[in-house]
């Protein structure tokens, strides 16, 4: 989705209080340490206009800016993460605190923890060019692998201890973003609100500032959380007419557009929300990452499916599972078992709700396993499908192949009042309300 784009949305929303990103205020600025930094803006041979903003080189052959730009053009993931593990183990990157931060944001988007902790323990404390400034980069970056690995309560008591007093702004504000996030991923929301507003994240989302769009986003995670739609989205449109590629390497990585798409469902634009969507998947399928990907097709499948949810979900649950994304198969898992309840599959429903619960309390979101409790009782307390006749069956079958009441009377050598009554039957045992109902994909017909 490109910056035009997002521009017409501001328009269609008329909420007309874009500020100023080019710079820190003086106060702001002194606050900032070396750790961030803007990124320029040259455009990709190639392309009318800019596709991404593109990291600026800290030092002749810099590893860590050559992984952040290869992770950005989506050229060779695999190649990003391994340049940023020699720029991790080799110098100059591993003693400039830039490219260390730039190096650690590439492996955070591919979810390499076992690299990241492993380089954690080798770096952390280490003393040398970059200074003692380094001992704030640690507990950021294992705050991420512990959420990565779905650890919520590991992730929220290392960011508890950066977002008070005594901690510099740059890193107080990036810790209050993600504190934020876990908290509402742990189902803590009342939590977020309180952090939020002890934390004055309204006057700081009012600043410029290189954090101001992992705030952005977190407010209106917070807002959308509340389900103060209208509010929420503005913060996420905002926040994806800035970049914060210091901080995330990607925007992809803030999922700002599937959080904007939620907001616009939940203030009825639907067209809004699926164009959203779309442009959620194009991203993530540009960065490459699995976990990005299943995430953006669970949005799909919530905003836009159009009969598609079975199958979206279906395919989301496998990409979460093979990148581990605990946090986020939670609730993917029992959204599929509720498209799959709502299709008449109950056996297969009971099975995602079973993960999703057992993920539900290994993540420690207690919020979550409420809510997949409920399902899991409507589907025990179900009662169970009957069996379709074997005329029935066919009938059936032919219908979810696409022909007609009176092609599939002409087929089946009967009258089409006889077909019509075989599919009320089918309707019935299905407990399906609609013709619609039972094209639906996923749909078993035993």
């Amino acid at each position: 989705m490109t910056r035009r784009k997002i521009e017409e949305y501001e328009r269609e929303l008329g909420d007309g209080r874009r500020e100023s990103d080019d710079g820190a205020s003086p106060d702001e600025a002194e606050a900032m340490t070396q750790l961030f930094e803007h990124t320029q803006t040259p455009a990709i041979p190639g392309h009318d206009e800019p596709q991404e903003f593109l990291p600026a080189p800290l030092h002749p052959d810099c590893l860590a800016t050559e992984a952040m730009a290869v992770g950005l053009q989506g050229i060779d993931r695999n190649l990003a993460t391994q340049l940023a593990d020699r720029a991790l183990a080799t110098a100059p990157c591993m003693n400039d605190l830039r490219c260390v931060w730039r190096a650690v944001s590439v492996l955070l988007i591919a979810r390499a923890i076992r690299a990241l902790d492993a380089h954690c323990t080798r770096l952390a404390g280490r003393a040398g060019p970059a200074g003692p400034a380094t001992d704030l980069v640690w507990p950021l970056v294992r705050a991420q692998i512990a959420r990565l690995a779905g650890d919520l309560a590991g992730a929220r008591d290392r960011l508890s201890g950066l977002v008070g007093p005594g901690v510099p702004r740059s890193v107080r504000h990036l810790a209050l973003a993600w504190q934020l996030e876990t908290l509402v991923r742990a189902g803590e929301i009342e939590e977020a609100v309180t952090l939020a507003k002890e934390s004055d994240l309204d006057g700081l989302t009012g600043r410029p500032s290189a954090h101001r769009p992992l705030l952005l986003a977190a407010r209106g995670t917070v807002r959308l959380a509340e389900g103060r739609y209208q509010e929420a989205l503005n913060d996420f449109v905002t926040c994806g007419d800035t970049h914060a590629f210091e901080h995330m390497a990607s925007q992809a990585v803030l999922h700002w557009r599937a959080m904007a798409a939620f907001a616009a469902a939940g203030c009825g634009r639907p067209d809004l929300a699926r164009s959203l969507a779309d442009g959620e998947h194009e991203a993530a399928k540009h960065c490459g990452a699995p976990a990005g990907v299943g995430y953006a097709l669970y949005v799909k499948a919530m905003v836009a499916g159009q009969g598609q949810e079975v199958a979206l979900l279906g395919d989301a649950v496998q990409l979460l599972e093979v990148a581990s994304a605990r946090v986020e198969l939670a609730t993917v898992c029992l959204e599929f078992g509720r498209a799959l309840a709502a299709a008449g599959d109950a056996p297969r429903a009971a099975g995602q709700f079973s993960l999703a619960a057992e993920l539900a309390h290994e993540i420690g979101n207690r919020r979550l396993a409420g809510e997949v409790a409920v399902e899991q009782r409507k589907v025990d307390n179900a009662p169970p499908r009957k069996s379709l006749s074997p005329q029935e069956h066919r009938v059936a079958s032919l219908a979810r192949a696409g022909l007609t009441n009176k092609e599939i009377a002409a087929k089946t050598e009967l009258t089409v009042r006889t077909v019509e009554f075989h599919l009320s039957g089918v309707y019935r045992k299905l407990q399906l309300s609609s013709r619609k109902e039972l094209l639906a994909p996923g749909v078993d017909l035993g």
